[in-house]
């Protein structure tokens, strides 16, 4: 078995860099906060989980002919990343997606068929695709209470901050293997 998912990379290097900047500065108001590296930013386009290892070659060439192919067409489309925001109580730390979403929800929704048609993969409960880029996680137990409204008052200061381009031309298939000090991403390719 092995913890698969289907995502967007993030490669464009000043805009990574702009996400580290802002990052950073959130480390030095909430110490526990748990950054997202930036050779592991994505968008997930639909997560697996563990599957059989066996599945992948099957799941690379659906994504490959069927998405990449048919859908991108060797195109490259551009986003934007501006303003930020929060899910669960500042628990889950994101910069949101903007451009044509419309694009991208067509992508989910014919990965979630294909992979349903041909390879049974159950579909996602939630059928909307709500682009963000999680840069960072905050368990509620590790907050620390004497800096959170500066905290809170920063990522409110950064609602409209633009960080830059999010180029995209595919969606890859990747391996997340979790270690302690944090998971590590691989491309699966076959």
């Amino acid at each position: 078995m092995i913890r698969t998912f289907i995502a967007l990379e993030l490669k464009d290097k000043e805009t990574l860099e702009k996400i580290q900047s802002f990052g950073n500065q959130l480390k030095s108001n909430q110490s526990n906060l748990k950054l997202v590296e930036p050779q592991n930013l994505h968008m997930t386009v639909k997560f697996l989980g563990s599957i059989e290892e066996s599945l992948a070659p099957k799941i690379y060439h659906i994504l490959k002919e069927e998405i990449n192919d048919k859908l991108f067409q060797s195109k490259t489309y551009e986003f934007k990343l501006k303003g930020t925001g929060q899910f669960r109580k500042y628990s889950v730390l994101w910069i949101k997606l903007g451009g044509n979403i419309q694009f991208l929800q067509t992508i989910k929704d014919n990965v979630e068929a294909l992979l349903n048609q041909k390879l049974k993969i159950e579909k996602d409960k939630r059928t909307k695709f709500t682009p963000h880029l999680t840069i960072g996680r905050l368990k509620p137990n590790k907050i620390n209470y004497k800096n959170f409204e500066s905290f809170k008052k920063l990522i409110n200061e950064h609602k409209n901050y633009e960080f830059g381009q999010f180029k995209i031309s595919n969606v890859k298939l990747k391996k997340s293997d979790l270690t302690p000090k944090g998971p590590i991403y691989s491309v699966l390719e076959f």
